[in-house]
């Protein structure tokens, strides 16, 4: 308020100073309230500065800027047809000025005004031409090469030879970073457009738009700075439109329409055209409300200013695509490129939307295209780069499915994928009521990096396995680096049970109940499978543990579920709410019934919210909450219920003190901690004999703990290892690999007992079970070969065998001969080729020549 109150008194001295005074006051007005008015506009006090600015133009004030603030805070404020009557004002005092020629530019092609927009560049090139480049400032530098990027010159040379210039002749200068920082976006370069913005900040300081910047770079990547730097751009400017939009359009795609709603109105109130923000309200009207009448009233709306405005569809089809409203999407992408067909952002997303419609052809050359017109675009270069990979694939093709994977990986595992999913299509589809007529399209990489830019357009999604787009699924091949530790098999039953709820409830389903069907199925096709109460679960439920806060408890509400899946402070809060969402699944099965269910799924399929769907089938919401919270805890307080779950205090327990974990055990004798600490000790001093009565406890108390390394039947199986009790071992054995999907580790040693002992049976078992982690591993190949052979599977011998001859060469000689062997009763030309092949790699193979011989006295 100060630099106000001076800018009114030096108003009033202005208008009575004599002439020779006149110039200085001038002068020093500028010099010292341009800063200040600049700050307010930094801060969003828009009508302040549209009035500032509007006084100093009225009082004939010299500096160019007061016009440019002037018509910066119109603009903002939605008056546009006053601010480019404003800029059209200023260029008639300051012909040829740089900065207001491409502010004229800016805003006529933004009101679709082509004329005057063209007008704009050639005045401005008619402007840089008469000025030499070493005399231009950094600014006028910046919007030189603004404009040579609408006159489509290569991106990657603007950024050296203008914006990086403009930087070194003015390193504070935050136009200059939020050139480059944009143009990187534009490209989808976003690690280069954090590091362009992070510069910005450090050079000219925090400002609403660097920070913006930041965090449209990282919202693909890392949610938490992005919302950080979302956060903080909005504490500098509370008006600040592009931030509102953002953050409306990340709380769009975490399903909170009402926040999303409120965002929205943030821009309207101060400018009730903005197309982005209808375009948004359109989104919101057909995701939340399933109106589709208001959402083509709102986007009517959003082309109010521009009937052409291909940013409006596009903006609305990008939302669209990423609710997995894909051929939605697909539709109003398109009507944005029928508005302006050069319009990359519309190409680039619809490239990706038809990808995840399984419309590849088409993808491709939209791609190439892409590609031939900007040479920058990094996810165009990464499709053609993918396009190239994939074209190596194999593609198998059948009525159901259409399987593509690369050349290796059909052998080692193609069949049992097929034969997966058509059982999964048997179960599922008859499940939910679906008959599922369209092929579905089902890619497995062999690269993560591929997957990614496959699933998401970039890279990144470490640590996902698969997923979904309805009749598209995308999964991690079993020998990828993502694999090996999580079960490949349960994951293609987990995704294949989206294709049939996402098609049910033709994708209008919130993202925890889709993912709670999932994991929930998975447990119905096999108990191991799927995510089931552990100790880590349990501590959530009853938000125990050391980060559980009685304000903040990790149990979310089921209204507000979706939630839990797209901020999560951890990654065990992710992982927690999967969990969750399977047990909700699970209780209204259980209480409700499958046909409850169902009515529910056709609700969403008909446009009714997941709530008011809820609320029709199970009952009022608030108490199905309540009585779900109790079905959960009662489960919680289930698990390990004989057991003290509770962490001794510092002065009960001193690790440092003689004797002191044995009097605390007297007194509490349940303590898991203690009992723990004990097991410790007694491992590192090898003192198995004592182990096992531990171990037993452990088990006796938290009977239900198989995966974790630290349970009972863990320590007990070390300790039986080591005392070479091996028939106990094996029986413990037996109970993970009975109640665990990825125990590798209890599957190769059982294996290796079991074929020791020839227990058929189990051997095959184990395989299979090794085999749904990694089908690459030639322990378990060779297993399941001898194992089939012994008990008369020959065709599952042979082909155990055969995978075996590609992934074990060295030992081909043997495997060669066991196909001759397996192959003789019902095809002696092929077991010929085999025995040939044998004894040409092993010719000293007497048994290889004894069959070779009886061969020919045959």
């Amino acid at each position: 308020m100060r630099h106000l109150s001076v800018f009114l008194l030096l108003l009033f001295l202005h208008a009575f100073a004599v002439h020779a005074q006149q110039i200085d006051l001038e002068k020093i007005f500028e010099e010292r309230n341009l800063g200040p008015v600049g700050e307010l506009y930094a801060r969003g006090d828009y009508e302040l500065v549209a009035r500032i600015g509007e006084a100093a133009v009225e009082k004939g004030l010299k500096s160019p800027d007061w016009r440019i603030l002037r018509y910066k805070a119109l603009r903002e404020l939605g008056q546009h047809e006053l601010a480019l009557d404003e800029i059209g004002k200023a260029l008639v005092l300051f012909p040829g000025h740089f900065e207001i020629l491409m502010l004229r530019h800016d805003l006529a092609r933004m009101l679709g005004r082509t004329d005057l927009a063209q007008a704009a560049l050639t005045a401005l090139n008619d402007a840089a031409k008469a000025k030499p480049a070493k005399d231009r400032s950094a600014m006028e530098t910046v919007v030189l090469g603004r404009a040579a990027l609408v006159l489509g010159a290569d991106a990657q040379k603007v950024a050296a030879q203008y914006f990086k210039v403009a930087q070194g002749k003015d390193a504070k200068l935050e136009a200059a970073y939020l050139a480059e920082g944009d143009l990187a976006l534009a490209k989808d370069d976003e690690k280069r457009a954090a590091d362009v913005f992070r510069a910005g900040l450090k050079a000219h300081g925090e400002t609403a738009d660097l920070r913006l910047g930041l965090a449209r770079a990282f919202k693909s990547s890392d949610r938490e700075k992005a919302a950080d730097s979302l956060k903080k751009a909005l504490e500098l400017n509370p008006h600040h439109h592009a931030s509102h939009l953002l953050r409306a359009e990340l709380l769009i795609g975490g399903e909170k329409f009402i926040e999303a709603e409120a965002a929205i109105q943030q821009v309207l109130d101060l400018d009730e055209h903005h197309p982005i923000a209808w375009s948004l309200r359109a989104v919101v009207a057909y995701l939340f409300q399933a109106d589709a009448p208001k959402m083509e009233a709102a986007r009517q709306q959003a082309l109010q200013r521009w009937a052409q405005n291909p940013e409006v569809d596009t903006t609305i089809g990008r939302c669209l695509s990423r609710a997995y409203r894909f051929a939605e999407g697909a539709s109003h992408l398109r009507r944005a490129l029928e508005m302006d067909a050069k319009y990359l952002p519309a190409k680039v997303q619809l490239c990706h939307t038809l990808l995840r419609l399984g419309e590849e052809d088409e993808a491709w050359k939209l791609a190439e295209a892409i590609r031939k017109e900007d040479g920058y675009n990094i996810q165009a270069h990464n499709l053609g780069m993918l396009e190239k990979e994939m074209g190596k694939y194999i593609t198998k093709t059948f009525p159901d499915f259409v399987l593509k994977m690369p050349q290796r990986d059909w052998p080692i595992y193609g069949e049992r994928a097929l034969s997966l999913l058509r059982d999964a299509k048997s179960v599922l589809s008859a499940k939910y009521g679906l008959d599922l007529q369209r092929p579905v399209l089902v890619e497995f990489f062999g690269a993560q990096q591929d997957f990614a830019i496959r699933t998401f357009g970039a890279l990144g999604g470490q640590g996902m396995l698969g997923v979904c787009f309805g009749t598209v699924v995308t999964m991690n091949s079993p020998g990828s680096l993502a694999h090996g530790r999580s079960n490949w098999e349960a994951t293609l039953w987990h995704e294949f049970c989206h294709v049939i709820t996402l098609t049910v409830t033709k994708n209008r389903m919130p993202r925890w109940l889709s993912e709670g069907i999932s994991v929930y199925e998975e447990r119905q096709r096999d108990p191991a499978w799927g995510m089931t109460m552990n100790e880590q679960h349990r501590a959530m439920v009853l938000n125990e543990g050391k980060d559980a806060q009685e304000d903040d408890p990790t149990l979310t509400p089921i209204s507000r579920l979706s939630s839990a899946f797209m901020a999560p402070k951890t990654q065990e809060h992710l992982m927690f709410a999967y969990y969750e969402s399977s047990q909700v699944v699970e209780y209204l099965m259980d209480k409700h019934g499958k046909e409850k269910f169902q009515g529910i799924l056709r609700d969403l399929a008909g446009g009714k919210r997941i709530n008011d769907a809820l609320a029709a089938h199970v009952g009022d919401m608030e108490a199905l909450e309540k009585d779900f919270t109790a079905w959960i805890t009662a489960r919680a307080k289930s698990y390990g219920a004989k057991a003290d779950w509770a962490e001794p205090k510092p002065e009960e327990l001193n690790p440092f003190e003689p004797g002191s974990l044995a009097e605390y055990l007297k007194k509490h004798p349940t303590s898991l901690h203690a009992l723990h600490h004990e097991a410790d000790t007694l491992v590192q001093a090898q003192k198995w004999e004592q182990v096992l009565p531990l171990a037993d406890r452990l088990i006796e108390l938290v009977p239900e703990s198989y995966e974790d390394d630290h349970s009972g039947y863990a320590l007990k199986v070390q300790a039986l290892r080591q005392l070479k009790r091996t028939d106990e071992e094996a029986a413990v054995l037996r109970q993970i690999a009975a109640h665990s999907a990825s125990a590798q580790s209890a599957y190769l040693r059982l294996i290796e007992l079991d074929m020791a002992a020839k227990r058929w049976p189990e051997l095959k078992a184990n395989a299979r079970r090794a085999n749904a982690l990694n089908p690459f591993l030639t322990t378990p190949q060779r297993a399941l070969a001898e194992a089939c052979a012994a008990t008369g599977e020959s065709a599952e011998a042979i082909a155990a065998s055969e995978r075996l001859l590609l992934l074990d060469p060295a030992g081909a000689a043997q495997t060669h001969y066991r196909l001759a062997s397996l192959l003789r009763p019902t095809d002696a030309p092929r077991a010929r080729r085999h025995l040939l092949d044998s004894l040409a790699l092993a010719p000293r193979n007497r048994e290889g020549f004894a069959m070779l011989q009886a061969w020919k006295e045959d």
